[in-house]
């Protein structure tokens, strides 16, 4: 039986696109460029359930095939498995949300469910509930969640805020996972683990496992969220600024994500010049008295910098980049999306490195990347990030599809950053669809990747 055969068993709520169907076509001209793997896109299936969705995943393994697995109309979370011949899983059509326990602080959604259709859905059914989104607000979130995306409110990482999933595996069942393993738990969404090893790990950034569907914590509306936002001058204050972030974050004071953006990313995406190098928005939650105490704190540490400067509400209110950073730290999905009107490339890769809160650090990120950068002729499009004890910086490759030299300059690009940072002790925490196939920041001979090799053996044999 040919893999198309078996597809196509009746009884199963699977669509099928060929070649030269224009769904189709549209689907493997979003994913075309994968450097470093070469994938033969030969049919898509869109599942109408986990069980068709279990059976497309059996039956690309049967017989040997990649599997691009997309989750919904964004690009966001997107990974390939294998290559050669290659079946599109697009779970687009697993769009429902399954349940929301208001009480509780959670929901349990499918993989096409975003976070605009999430928030959506709250906001209709009256719930005291918000998201926490990245940039694009169309991002699944079960793809968000199982590519290590970054939010905006103190829910901000999001892996760490996913509880209990079910997942398709290759070698054909449907596996809950955590405490969902037991039926009838009543804490599939409430305890993230279960009796031995945690297993939703296995999905991270990886085709092994398939999600089905996820739990996720979702925060509850708060008395007063007070956006922080200042304008760094220069990379030099950013790394004193990032002395004060450490302490901040480890007093918990500032509970929520710190954004960074640079003056590149926000003048590519906004039709807007910045008045600095660098804008810092994050958010204090809760009650009003208390927030004028930890305010006054960051304020008074903040403002004792040199080149660093407090932006009123009223200078927020007039920039389209400042009301974009103040509705994300409160809980809104992103509208803008991750675009760049003003760079002569219609795509962008992209690559998180993860560093210590420090200050030389930093500077090694803001350092590295712009030389690197600079050297292929691309700008500096980036975003930093410090989430509980770390320091994130998301970087912007633009590219061109199709185009041969473009391709193989986000390759080269790509590769340059990593090593120039693992030199420095950085290291890869997360990369876009476009560059998995590269092999980036993994060191093939350590006993880490052997293991992953090992259990990679194991779940496809």
């Amino acid at each position: 039986m040919s893999l198309i055969e078996s597809l196509n068993q009746t009884g199963m709520d699977l669509e099928l696109l060929r070649p030269g169907d224009t769904a189709f076509d549209a689907l493997a001209e979003r994913f075309a460029t994968h450097p470093g793997v070469e994938a033969n896109y030969v049919v898509a299936v869109r599942p109408g359930n986990a069980e068709a969705a279990q059976h497309a995943v059996a039956a690309a393994h049967a017989h040997g095939a990649g599997l691009l697995t997309v989750f919904n109309a964004s690009n966001v979370g997107a990974r390939l498995c294998g290559d050669g011949n290659t079946v599109i899983l697009d779970l687009s059509r697993l769009d429902r949300v399954l349940e929301v326990d208001v009480a509780n602080g959670y929901a349990r959604v499918e993989p096409g469910v975003s976070y605009a259709a999430l928030s959506a859905y709250l906001a209709e059914h009256g719930h005291a509930l918000q998201v926490d989104s990245e940039r694009d607000g169309a991002a699944s979130i079960v793809g968000s969640t199982f590519a290590k995306g970054i939010g905006y409110t103190p829910y901000g990482e999001h892996a760490l805020v996913q509880c209990g999933a079910e997942f398709a595996t290759p070698y054909g069942e449907l596996v809950r996972t955590g405490m969902g393993a037991m039926p009838g738990s009543k804490t599939w969404q409430l305890y993230k683990y279960s009796l031995g090893p945690y297993s939703d790990g296995l999905a991270m950034q990886s085709g092994l496992l398939v999600p089905t569907q996820i739990g996720v914590w979702l925060m509850g509306q708060v008395p007063v969220t007070q956006t922080l936002a200042y304008q760094i001058a220069n990379t030099q204050a950013l790394s004193e600024v990032m002395e004060a972030l450490r302490e901040f974050k480890i007093a918990n004071l500032l509970p929520g994500t710190v954004s960074l953006t640079h003056r590149e990313f926000d003048e590519a995406r906004h039709s807007e010049n910045a008045a600095s190098e660098w804008r810092l928005t994050s958010a204090l939650y809760g009650l009003p008295n208390l927030i004028a105490l930890a305010r006054a704190t960051i304020d008074g540490a903040l403002s004792s910098i040199a080149d660093v400067r407090a932006v009123s509400v009223e200078e927020q209110a007039g920039s389209p980049v400042w009301q974009e950073q103040a509705a994300l730290v409160s809980g809104q999905p992103g509208v803008a999306g991750v675009s760049f009107p003003g760079i002569d490339a219609s795509h962008a890769a992209s690559l998180t490195m993860v560093a210590p809160i420090e200050d030389r650090f930093a500077l090694a990120m803001g350092g590295h990347a712009k030389q690197a950068l600079a050297e292929h002729g691309l700008p500096f499009l980036t975003e930093m990030a410090v989430v509980g004890r770390s320091l994130f910086q998301k970087i912007y490759l633009p590219y061109t599809p199709f185009n041969q030299r473009s391709e193989e300059r986000l390759a080269e690009s790509a590769r340059q950053l990593v090593t120039a940072m693992q030199q420095q002790g950085i290291g890869v925490a997360a990369q876009s669809f476009e560059l998995a196939g590269l092999g980036l920041g993994r060191d093939t001979g350590s006993g880490l990747a052997e293991l992953h090799r090992k259990i990679e053996t194991a779940l496809t044999a």
